[in-house]
């Protein structure tokens, strides 16, 4: 119903094109004063990035928002379903300018949250000028990631996974049904699941070009410091028992960079949602049936995670997109 919504919509808005013209900036906020990362390294995405697109009479029809920062500002304790505060952000910007305004999740795996103790969320001002781009045309592309499930929970729960995604095996072929009940019981019984039975999935990669704009789309959370670097500031608690081993961290340049141009965004939870992708000299877990206990520090990131090995293979298939 959802998938047969969306295209008639589109197939409406077909029949009231108008021109319009859009305008891109960009704002540096103040991380230490509104965000938290849980996780060491800390690197922040400093960037509040801002879409606008105005009718031929100046008219704002629509604005795009792109902040990093999990929607958690209310807490476990709120009983209420809510749009958290992007909610409230988007509907102060359209009470300002008018239209619809979306909002896109930057770079918040990591963990970054809005700061501890904070009741209150209120939107940075846009202080960066915005500028006009030309755009001739849209440009959309994208790249299919084959990537397998190698979270012990996720193995144990398959027939829940094939809800969201098709399985296959390691060639590619698709698993049958009997062999979605099976393999869990079979990994839980002998743990652990033979890495030859192991199910895969795709997932995807995209990419936007709106003139200047470049939006990158990575299916799960990644880390801010995938996105821009910044290791050579970061900061590590002392007290982690179990820190991020820096020597290994991957070198430059970034995907922000690798993207190019005035104004890219690099944008979370894009197409899919198949949960963190955690750099390989940072993730650590416990060979169990339930990843339990976890590794004391900061690595509940671990847990959901669909593997070690996806980070990398969804990211080259990022920078290969980004390269062509």
């Amino acid at each position: 119903r959802v998938k047969a919504s969306i295209a008639a919509l589109v197939n409406s808005l077909t029949e009231t094109m108008e021109p319009v013209e859009l305008s891109v900036g960009k704002s540096k906020i103040d991380a230490e004063a509104m965000l938290f990362d849980r996780r060491d390294p800390v690197i922040f995405d400093r960037e509040l990035n801002h879409l606008s697109v105005r009718n031929a009479e100046g008219k704002t029809i629509a604005t795009g928002v792109r902040f990093s920062c999990h929607a958690t500002l209310y807490g476990r304790e709120r009983d209420l379903i809510s749009a958290d505060y992007p909610g409230q952000w988007c509907a102060e910007i359209e009470r300002k300018n008018g239209g619809t305004c979306l909002f896109f999740p930057g770079s918040i795996g990591g963990h970054i949250v809005p700061k501890e103790g904070l009741k209150q969320f209120p939107l940075p001002e846009f202080t960066g000028p915005l500028h006009p781009i030309g755009v001739e045309g849209v440009r959309f592309s994208s790249r299919t990631a084959f990537v397998p499930i190698e979270n012990s929970r996720y193995l144990a729960f398959m027939p829940s996974l094939a809800f969201g995604h098709a399985l296959y095996d390691r060639d590619g072929v698709l698993l049958p049904a009997w062999k979605r009940w099976w393999l869990p019981f079979r990994h839980v019984l002998a743990f652990p699941l033979p890495e030859s039975s192991r199910p895969w999935i795709r997932t995807e990669i995209s990419l936007v070009e709106l003139g200047s704009l470049r939006i990158l789309g990575i299916p799960g959370e990644s880390f801010p410091e995938q996105a821009i670097g910044g290791y050579s500031q970061a900061a590590v608690g002392q007290n982690n028992p179990n820190p991020p081993n820096l020597k290994n961290v991957p070198p430059g340049p970034y995907l922000r960079e690798r993207l190019g141009g005035k104004h890219a965004w690099v944008v979370n939870l894009a197409n899919d949602e198949i949960g963190y992708t955690i750099p390989a000299y940072d993730f650590q877990i416990t060979p169990t049936r339930t990843m339990k206990p976890r590794p004391k520090g900061t690595h509940y990131g671990e847990t959901n995670s669909i593997g070690p090995r996806s980070t990398e293979l969804i990211f080259d298939a990022a920078r290969e997109l980004v390269a062509r």
